[in-house]
């Protein structure tokens, strides 16, 4: 826990005001973590209260999860009936909502990655609280979020794929699971209201594998106009 409380105080230092928020799948029933109970909510809603009074860190099922956020962030959907279903497509398709119709909604799906393991708990909280997560999320200005992404790319070579168009959590935790790296979102509308996200800010998810590279490489990246 030493890194990652060295991690967090290094970039509250290099100016990312939110808590870095931590997510990690499991198997067993945590007991370090406090129950989310019965409370029932959309996933991105639920992580965004790790910045506010919730305790912390809490672990979640998929039958805490409103929407597809536990099936893309790796616990698995709960099972839903017809009517359930129908209903969450009556808030999903058409004008002012998520997509012109079912036809966009498949095509975006058949975009992420469905291929990693589920598992019964997720932990949620503050990176300071839980050891060695699957993966983090930063929330910070556009400005920031580029500079994590150079400080990867800097190092790797790997150019960092952001991703939109779809909610927070289709766009942050399948392609980041799967690759093993680092991307940026911009989430929806729904999702930024619901985590309370400033006009100008966006998510980065970075994989636990792909932290200590940023972190290490930070302090290399160019700052400012390169002269002489």
């Amino acid at each position: 826990m030493e890194t990652n409380i060295a991690c967090a105080r290094q970039l509250r230092a290099w100016g990312y005001a939110r808590p870095v928020i931590a997510f990690k799948n499991v198997d067993h029933q945590p007991a370090d973590a406090v129950p989310y109970g019965d409370d029932i909510s959309f996933h991105c809603a639920i992580a965004a209260e790790v910045w506010q009074d919730r305790p912390t860190p809490f672990y979640i099922t998929n039958a805490n999860v409103l929407c597809g956020g536990a099936l893309y962030s790796g616990i698995g959907n709960r099972p839903v009936s017809a009517d359930e279903f129908d209903l969450g497509m009556s808030q999903t398709i058409g004008v002012s909502r998520g997509y012109e119709s079912r036809r966009q909604f498949r095509l975006v799906n058949q975009q992420v990655p469905h291929t990693f393991v589920h598992r019964r708990y997720q932990i949620i909280g503050r990176l300071e609280e839980i050891a060695e997560p699957d993966l983090v999320m930063v929330v910070a200005s556009a400005y920031r979020i580029m500079r994590l992404c150079k400080a990867y790319t800097w190092k790797t070579g790997r150019l960092v794929q952001g991703l939109s168009g779809s909610a927070w959590c289709v766009c942050s935790f399948p392609h980041v699971l799967r690759e093993r790296g680092i991307s940026f979102a911009t989430g929806d509308e729904q999702s930024r209201i619901l985590m309370g996200l400033d006009e100008g800010e966006l998510s980065c998810a970075i994989h636990w594998e792909a932290l200590s590279v940023v972190m290490e490489n930070y302090p290399h990246i160019q700052t400012g106009l390169a002269v002489g």
